[in-house]
């Protein structure tokens, strides 16, 4: 049996990938690449394969629930990042989606060049993205200036 806190951590990972499974099919086609990279995030959530082809079958629209913490949101929106650039295409329906994310989270499009950035990179340095952890933190909409 599963517990009231199981469940609601397996529905936040469910969540995040119905999110993710939303940003691949807003230009109207799920390429190879971007299933590849959802297989990919669902894994490192422990998701059963089947769960997550549920998931993608079943397309259904996110609940937009905001995680509650800086560190899962930030998490979400480099995940949108990374399957906006799975099929190395950044479609202007693509990134319009990734902006809307970013402001329902609270946190200035700007910030969407610097975490491109960073995927590019293929951040492994822990104490660089602690470093953009911070810098994201800080400039919220309604703390510093950009």
């Amino acid at each position: 049996m599963i517990g009231f806190f199981e469940y609601q951590y397996l529905k936040f990972k469910k969540n995040h990938l119905r999110n993710l499974v939303a940003m691949a099919a807003i230009d109207g086609h799920i390429h190879e690449e971007e299933i590849a990279y959802l297989y990919k995030i669902g894994e490192k959530y422990q998701l059963k394969p089947q769960q997550i082809k549920h998931i993608l079958d079943t397309q259904e629209k996110p609940v937009p629930e905001v995680p509650e913490h800086h560190h899962q949101k930030i998490a979400l929106l480099y995940d949108l990042v990374g399957m906006m650039m799975a099929d190395e295409v950044i479609e202007d329906a693509e990134m319009e989606f990734c902006k809307n994310m970013f402001e329902r989270f609270g946190y200035k499009e700007q910030l969407i060049d610097e975490m491109i950035e960073l995927y590019r990179q293929g951040v492994e340095d822990t104490d660089q993205w602690e470093d953009f952890l911070g810098r994201a933190e800080v400039h919220r909409l309604n703390l510093a200036d950009w």
